[in-house]
């Protein structure tokens, strides 16, 4: 294969892991891969290679001239008397992204599983990682909500969530794929947005009963919490309008456990609750920064200013029932500006929220709304 100077490309080859090589695999993580990631990816390396000793599981590896320059960590469970095999943590060095690496380690996944006779294949992916996403659809992967594992798994779909890491990727989707001709059907945004509408009530109905609150906070926290989730989200559908794109809201299933598994031990608040996507087929995050800086900045300024409101309305109301909706409505959106400005992004869906996007398109924007949001933390706090 030519390169841009017309010499030829070294050759990439995929094959298993040999003893030795694991120390390889981490160095490859170290230079491509974020803190966060490294963490995640050396435990799927580590239960592909206990599972390997039992025969139902490996790593591929890369090849280019003698050294690792990318690797897919695999492994095959039993569930309902089927063999389901489990994709995790593709991985490409940083230099040769862009030679189809992770293409070639899907592919060998693939054949690698389809000679154990696995019926069904499962994947997880961030949609916001779209190379990654565009990858696994291109090969005949679908979206796996959660109604599709219960009916497939029953309480089994614990078992899967715990094996793939699920539980703390909270901003990714379970992918599925088939030997024969069925494609798992999308349930409708409409319960997307219901389902993170309850999440984020219930989030609110904890903490209110471990804190001994009144009942009548519970249909208070239902309509805060619908109004401060649905404008957010409409604030990015507006701004994706805006440059002829189609939205879809999608709630996160696994984020919503691990937001109220939270509220329930910690009393914490963490809404962890879904994202809006592009709709579009083929759709490239990094391809227009400036429109996707634009789109989703749009959802904290939102919230910003909601939380300004909800802070006057509980530094200024005239009735206990205004103050405290005043401070749950400023304490839900100033939890949304903090968290969709934090710059990160892992590639495992934790920290999917907008801060990568908007710091990577344009820091003085991301700046001046953090700017904004201390200021009116400081007030809240002088005040």
């Amino acid at each position: 294969m030519k390169v841009g100077n017309g010499e030829l490309s070294p050759k990439i080859s995929v094959r298993e892991i040999l003893p030795g090589e694991e120390r390889a695999v981490w160095e490859l993580f170290k230079s491509s891969l974020g803190p966060i990631d490294r963490f995640v990816f050396r435990l799927a390396l580590r239960e592909a290679l206990k599972s390997a000793r039992k025969q139902r599981g490996t790593c591929l590896v890369a090849m280019c001239e003698g050294r690792v320059v990318g690797s897919v960590s695999l492994r095959i469970l039993s569930y309902a008397e089927k063999r389901v095999g489990l994709i995790d943590a593709i991985v490409a060095d940083r230099g040769f992204r862009g030679r189809g690496i992770g293409k070639s380690l899907l592919d060998g996944a693939l054949s690698w599983f389809k000679e154990r006779k696995c019926e069904v294949i499962h994947a997880t992916a961030d949609r916001y990682n779209s190379p990654s996403w565009n990858m696994f659809i291109h090969r005949g992967f679908s979206t796996h909500e959660f109604r599709g594992q219960l009916r497939d798994l029953g309480l089994n779909f614990i078992r899967l969530w715990f094996s793939e890491f699920y539980i703390v990727g909270f901003g990714t989707f379970f992918l599925k794929k088939v030997s024969g001709d069925e494609k798992p059907s999308e349930v409708g945004e409409a319960w997307h947005f219901l389902t993170a509408w309850l999440g984020l009530a219930l989030l609110w109905w904890i903490l209110a009963i471990r804190g001994g609150a009144p009942f009548v906070l519970i249909p208070l926290t239902f309509g805060v919490a619908g109004l401060s989730l649905f404008a957010h989200e409409l604030a990015h559908k507006l701004a994706a309008s805006r440059f002829g794109l189609e939205t879809t809201f999608k709630a996160w299933d696994s984020g919503i456990l691990f937001s109220s598994l939270l509220a329930v031990f910690f009393g914490a608040f963490f809404p962890a609750y879904g994202s809006t996507y592009i709709r579009q087929v083929d759709w490239r995050y990094d391809s227009k920064p400036r429109e996707m800086g634009l789109i989703y900045v749009a959802g904290p300024a939102t919230s910003l200013v909601l939380a300004t409101l909800f802070w006057a309305l509980s530094a200024f109301g005239n009735n206990e029932l205004l103050v405290t909706m005043g401070k749950v409505g400023y304490i839900t959106n100033l939890i949304f500006v903090i968290l969709n400005l934090l710059p990160i992004q892992a590639a495992g869906g934790i920290a999917a929220f907008d801060g990568r996007k908007i710091f990577t398109w344009n820091r003085i924007v991301w700046s001046l709304i953090t700017i904004g949001l201390g200021l009116l933390i400081l007030t809240d706090m002088l005040l």
